[in-house]
C-alpha cells in the first residue's frame, strides 16, 4: 500500500508545493482546500502529471466546524497542518482586529483537526505530525503582531501535542520558515532572500524521510 500524506491548505503556497513534491515520489495525496475549482485543477493535474499518485479532494472550510468535520479521520502516514491566513497588522490596531480574523483558522482550526485527526495514528502506533510554523516568532516583525500572536499560539500549541505523543509512537516536527513567497504577498514588495515554495516543500519531505521530530527552521 502506497503511504498517504493530508495536506490542508493544499491548492496554493507551501501546501500545492509540498503536495507535488510528494506525488512526486509516489505518494498518494488528500488536498483540503476551500476552493473546489482548484481542487478540480489539481485533480487534472494529477491524472496528467503524476499518474503513480492518486490525489483526494477535500472541499472545506476549516474555519468552520462543518468544514473540519468533513476531513475524514484515516490513519494517514503523515498529517501536514499547513493551511493558516496572513494580514499584516498590529494587535493593537483599533480600526480592525487583526488577531480575531485570524485566529479561527490558524489557529482553532489546527486545534480541532488534530483532535480529530490523530487518534487513529495514536491507535496504530505509527504515523508523523508536521505543522508549518513561522521564524517570524523568534523575530517578531513590527507589522505583524497580530499574524505572529497566532503563530505563537500555535508554536504552543505543537509544544503540547509533542509532548502528548512522547510515548505514542507518533513523531511529531514544527518546520519553521522564513518569509516564504506565495499568494499572500499579493499587493505587498516581498523581501529579496524570500523562500520559493518549494524550498519549504523540501524542507518536509526530508524531515519525513529521515524521520527528524522536533522543531526546524529554514530562513
Amino acid at each position: 500500500m502506497k503511504p498517504h500524506i493530508l495536506i490542508t491548505g493544499v491548492s496554493r503556497g507551501i501546501g500545492r508545493a509540498c503536495a507535488e513534491h510528494f506525488a512526486a515520489a509516489g505518494w498518494d495525496v488528500s488536498g483540503v482546500a476551500r476552493n473546489a475549482t482548484a481542487l478540480a485543477s489539481m485533480q487534472a493535474q494529477w491524472q496528467r502529471d503524476y499518474p503513480d499518485s492518486h490525489f483526494c479532494p477535500i472541499a472545506a472550510d476549516l474555519a468552520t466546524p462543518a468544514g473540519r468535520a468533513a476531513v475524514p479521520p484515516l490513519p494517514y502516514d503523515v498529517i501536514l497542518l499547513n493551511a493558516a491566513t496572513y494580514t499584516p497588522g498590529k494587535l493593537l490596531d483599533t480600526t480592525t482586529d487583526h488577531f480575531a480574523e485570524l485566529l479561527e483558522l490558524n489557529v482553532l482550526a489546527n486545534h480541532h483537526l488534530a483532535r480529530l485527526l490523530l487518534p487513529p495514528l495514536i491507535d496504530r502506533g505509527t504515523g508523523h505530525l508536521v505543522v508549518i510554523g513561522s521564524l517570524g516568532t523568534d523575530t517578531w516583525p513590527g507589522n505583524m503582531t497580530a499574524y505572529l500572536a497566532t503563530k505563537y499560539a500555535l508554536r504552543g500549541l505543537f509544544l503540547g501535542w509533542q509532548k502528548d505523543l512522547a510515548q505514542s509512537g507518533i513523531l511529531a516536527t514544527l518546520v519553521a520558515p522564513g518569509a516564504t513567497l506565495t499568494s499572500s504577498w499579493e499587493g505587498e514588495t516581498p523581501p529579496e532572500n524570500i523562500l520559493p515554495a518549494t524550498a519549504v516543500a523540501q524542507l518536509v519531505w526530508d524531515v519525513v524521510a529521515r524521520r527528524t521530530a522536533g522543531r526546524i527552521v529554514i530562513a
